[in-house]
């Protein structure tokens, strides 16, 4: 028996012959279980833009399952699910007030933990530890 091909979006393995797995890639359930794949790294951003002018689909009426899928040419969000997506959109990125205050911190006492860590590790202060290339000269025209 010889090798199988497995497709990675269908969890499917089939036989490894050229024109079989043309014909599986084009098929509808490979081309729904890649599309579904790649539907998760949209942002939503991308999700608003495709849906925009998309009509709804009929089998949101019907409270069914759309055959389709994510193939399907019509939405499948209801009004209120756009309207949360694009209220989410909308609203200005928040930033962490707190976290702001603990980096501000941190980066005002960056240069006292520097010397304080060449200290302890090398027992020397951090400008005597410098090769002279890089400590700074003084200005001799005082």
């Amino acid at each position: 028996m010889g090798r199988k091909y497995y497709c990675d979006y269908c969890d499917k393995r089939i036989q490894n012959d050229y024109n079989i797995i043309k014909q599986h890639n084009v098929g509808l359930p490979h081309l729904r279980a890649k599309a579904e794949y790649f539907q998760q790294f949209k942002s939503i951003e991308e999700i608003l833009g495709e849906i925009k002018y998309k009509p709804p689909c009929r089998s949101l009426k019907d409270h069914s399952v759309c055959m389709f899928g994510v193939l399907c040419r019509y939405r499948h969000y209801t009004s209120e699910q756009i309207r949360e997506m694009q209220q989410f959109v909308q609203r200005p990125k928040e930033f962490n007030p707190k976290r702001s205050e603990r980096l501000r911190k941190y980066l005002r006492n960056v240069l006292a933990r520097t010397e304080l860590f060449v200290k302890k590790r090398y027992n020397q202060h951090a400008m005597e530890k410098l090769p002279p290339s890089m400590i700074q000269i003084e200005d001799s025209s005082k």
